[in-house]
C-alpha cells in the first residue's frame, strides 16, 4: 500500500474520530480514535492503551484499510480503501 494513501486514510479516521480497521497479511487490527497513529517512511506505527501496546506495520503488508463510520440510520457502516497484491 502506498504511504500517501495510508496517511490520507489515517488522517480521515482521526478527523472523523472514527475507528481505523487495518488488514495485513497476518491479522486484522481495530485502531480506536484515541490511539496514536504515526505514518513513518517505511511503516505505520500505532501506539495504543497509553503506550502499553505498539504495533509496527510495513506498508507492503497492509492490503486493506477501512474508516469505520457511524450513521444514524445504520451503525457499523464502513468506507474503505484497498489494494490487491498481484
Amino acid at each position: 500500500m502506498d504511504k500517501e494513501i495510508v496517511k490520507r486514510i489515517a488522517d480521515e479516521a482521526r478527523d472523523e474520530e472514527a475507528n481505523l480497521i487495518i488488514w495485513d497479511e497476518r491479522d486484522t487490527f481495530t485502531v480506536e480514535p484515541k490511539a496514536e497513529v504515526s505514518v513513518e517512511d517505511d511503516y505505520l506505527k500505532i501506539t495504543m492503551e497509553d503506550g502499553k501496546a505498539t504495533v509496527y506495520l510495513k506498508y507492503d503488508s497492509i492490503y486493506k484499510l477501512v474508516v469505520e463510520k457511524e450513521r444514524a440510520s445504520r451503525s457499523g457502516t464502513r468506507a474503505g480503501f484497498g489494494a490487491t497484491l498481484g
